[in-house]
């Protein structure tokens, strides 16, 4: 099964360069934008996954259900919070970039505090645990 998987990765990469080249022959922007679709199609595959994947496992763990239900409502209180906290201020910076409602920069904004709060508790995790397991050697 490991080396089939090799031939299949082998054969995606050498067709996705072999149609990478065949559109940038003909227009010199193409590329970026196959890229972008590239990008949201293998995401929008990342996500399906990830999702499936939960599904299956919650089906055969229900009882770590539980963790799950309260890292899901640590991230909707986070956003909640950083949702109600953004002041929604429109500027001639954020209009530049078409951002042209309090709602579209309220999202924006509180996707900026969901980031640095996912990015403060992963530095601390990563800190705690690798503490931890000094203390444990």
């Amino acid at each position: 099964m490991k080396k089939f998987g090799k031939i299949i990765y082998y054969a995606v990469v050498v067709l996705l360069v072999l149609i990478f080249v065949g559109i940038l022959s003909g227009d010199s922007s193409a590329g970026s934008e196959m890229g972008l679709f590239f990008t949201i199609a293998l995401a929008a595959i990342a996500v399906g996954g990830t999702v499936v994947s939960s599904v299956l496992h919650l089906m055969h763990n229900p009882k770590s259900a539980k963790s799950l239900l309260i890292g899901v409502g640590v991230l909707v209180v986070v956003c909640i919070i950083g949702y109600s906290v953004s002041s929604g201020e429109l500027t001639e910076h954020s209009l530049n970039y078409g951002v042209s409602s309090e709602k579209q920069s309220k999202l924006i904004d509180m996707g900026i505090y969901l980031t640095a709060f996912l990015s403060i508790v992963s530095v601390a995790s990563i800190l705690i645990s690798e503490g931890i397991s000094l203390f444990k050697n």
